[in-house]
């Protein structure tokens, strides 16, 4: 499989600020549910197939470190995959390419994402309006759904908090590389997700991230 997919992304948990998982530390009270979610930019492709105008989130709830050596045993995650942009048979080559499935740097979220048990055809919006961005999915029978809505984390009236050279700037290929992640306050963050454990949650105040990607595969 070859590749070239580049857009923004966008975490969410229901971690405090921040989730311990950027510093590949024990989560916050030993588990961690939430997602992550790309947004796909004009002129990516998987295999010549255009997906630009894609967007996939990923739900995933885990004990322990998000990345550990056998993340299949700790780490449970469903796909929301949602074509509408792109071509229409690029449903499997999305849910391949995001569950880990894929060979180089994508092959690196399996570590983060564990055993995908689930994988649907959704309806994902990810809008940004000034400094808010609102997340939110359903699949196609409004059974499993997310949302959440940000604002980056500011302390004092100082810029928004940012960190680079984080454990996840690999798995979700910030870039550019040396390019930081904004750190993010929750408003409400809801989750309705049955095949996830503790997979029902809607807390306020909580954490997030945001920054751009790009994996490229020849």
């Amino acid at each position: 499989m070859s590749y070239l997919l580049e857009g923004r992304f966008v975490e969410a948990c229901d971690c405090r600020l921040m989730c311990p998982c950027w510093t590949d530390d024990e989560p916050d009270e030993g588990h961690c549910t939430g997602l992550f979610a790309w947004d796909l930019g004009p002129g990516s492709t998987i295999d010549g197939v255009q997906v630009g105008g894609a967007k996939v989130v990923c739900l995933t709830s885990h004990t322990g470190r998000r990345r550990p050596e056998a993340p299949q045993d700790d780490s449970v995650s469903v796909l929301f995959v949602d074509v509408r942009g792109s071509a229409a048979d690029s449903f499997r080559l999305l849910a391949d390419a995001f569950a880990g499935r894929a060979p180089g740097p994508l092959a690196d979220l399996a570590r983060v994402n564990g055993t995908v048990v689930t994988e649907y055809e959704a309806h994902v919006e990810v809008t940004e309006n000034g400094q808010t961005c609102v997340v939110t999915a359903r699949d196609v029978n409004d059974l499993e759904t997310v949302a959440v809505d940000l604002r980056p984390a500011r302390f004092d009236g100082n810029p928004p908090l940012a960190l680079l050279h984080t454990a996840l700037h690999k798995e979700l290929q910030v870039f550019p590389p040396e390019r930081p992640v904004v750190a993010q306050h929750s408003g409400t963050l809801e989750i309705k997700a049955s095949a996830l454990p503790g997979g029902q949650i809607e807390v306020t105040g909580r954490s997030g991230m945001r920054g751009a990607f790009r994996y490229t595969h020849p």
